[in-house]
């Protein structure tokens, strides 16, 4: 068992390919399982964990603060801003305002001086990119925080982010973090492409599809496990097509020809993308991480997984037709 680490994007620092993803630490973890989680993924190599102030309310910050006592020098902490946190007047968003508030509420309830990347959780249409990127461009400069990165962006969204940064000689973004599973490609369109030409670090999240790529789920048959999303919520349930069942028979074959479960199958072929920063892992329950972790030992073959790319292509959705370059453009130089 070992752990493969990529360059974080125009940065200068490694990050570790399984990330952890603490969105369930205050909800859905008890603090003690969550430590455990959290020092088990520091002991198989993982260095970087994402967080947000909404999760829980604020709680998850709060948990990972306390456990992560005596090892924050050994990780990238990153979390997220723009959440409405308090019910008032620029209470949320990415104001000047806001981001001042929430940065010094995060790191207090971190405990910690200082923060590895802050990341937009979403766009702030009410607010300008030039308030949002000077004040973020402050704080790098003040120590606060290392570095800035974008969550649930449209590419558009970051090219005029950063033209504003070389605009202004400002510290630019250096990630985007978004929604990437066998079952949503979505993001190979416009972002991978952009993410690539301009070396922006990416972070997948949902890599096992809210639990339908857990293994779980073959057929009609097999009914939602009590309390997951798909239980919980329509638009999961609604994502159980007969396409869908077709093609997690098709995962459950190969993956049964490995000898592994469908889960580490499907995290597999994200590791297997290049494009692919790092992939946040997340659980309910502690048992969820531990499987992960034994894919880089697996040796699934090109072919099977270029097979998975043929199967899964109807979940890539193509935005436009009379559009022939479908990798995107080459590399740019490096112009902020």
């Amino acid at each position: 068992m070992y752990m493969e680490y990529a360059k974080f994007g125009n940065t200068g620092i490694e990050v570790s390919r399984l990330s952890l993803g603490c969105m369930d630490f205050p909800v859905r973890l008890e603090e003690s399982e969550a430590k455990a989680v959290l020092d088990h993924a520091i002991d198989q190599g993982v260095n970087l964990l994402d967080t947000a102030d909404t999760y829980g309310a604020g709680r998850a910050e709060e948990v990972l603060g306390r456990i992560l006592k005596g090892k924050r020098d050994r990780v990238i902490l990153a979390t997220k801003f723009w959440a409405k946190m308090y019910d008032r007047p620029n209470g949320g968003g990415c104001s000047r305002v806001h981001i001042l508030n929430a940065v010094e509420d995060s790191l207090r309830r971190l405990q910690t001086d200082w923060i590895d990347l802050y990341q937009l959780h979403h766009p702030d249409s009410a607010t300008s990119a030039e308030e949002t990127i000077s004040t973020l461009d402050n704080l790098v400069r003040q120590g606060k925080i290392r570095y800035y990165g974008v969550s649930n962006h449209y590419a558009w969204q970051m090219a005029h982010m950063l033209g504003v940064s070389a605009l202004h000689n400002w510290e630019p973004l250096v990630s985007v973090q978004c929604r990437y599973n066998i079952m949503d490609r979505v993001i190979e369109n416009e972002i991978v492409p952009f993410a690539e030409r301009f070396n922006i670090a990416v972070l997948t999240y949902g890599g096992l599809n809210g639990g339908i790529l857990s293994g779980h789920y073959r057929s009609k048959d097999d009914k939602p496990i009590e309390g997951s999303r798909v239980a919980r919520l329509k638009n999961y349930q609604a994502k159980l097509t007969d396409d869908a069942y077709d093609l997690l028979s098709r995962l459950d074959d190969m993956a049964s020809k490995y000898g592994i479960g469908v889960n580490q199958l499907a995290i597999a072929w994200l590791i297997s993308k290049r494009h692919v920063t790092t992939v946040l892992m997340g659980g309910s329950k502690p048992e969820h991480f531990t499987p992960i972790y034994d894919v880089f030992d697996l040796q699934i073959s090109e072919e099977d997984l270029a097979q998975i790319d043929v199967w899964s292509e109807r979940w890539r959705y193509m935005p436009f037709h009379n559009q022939r370059n479908t990798t995107g453009a080459g590399p740019a130089l490096n112009w902020w």
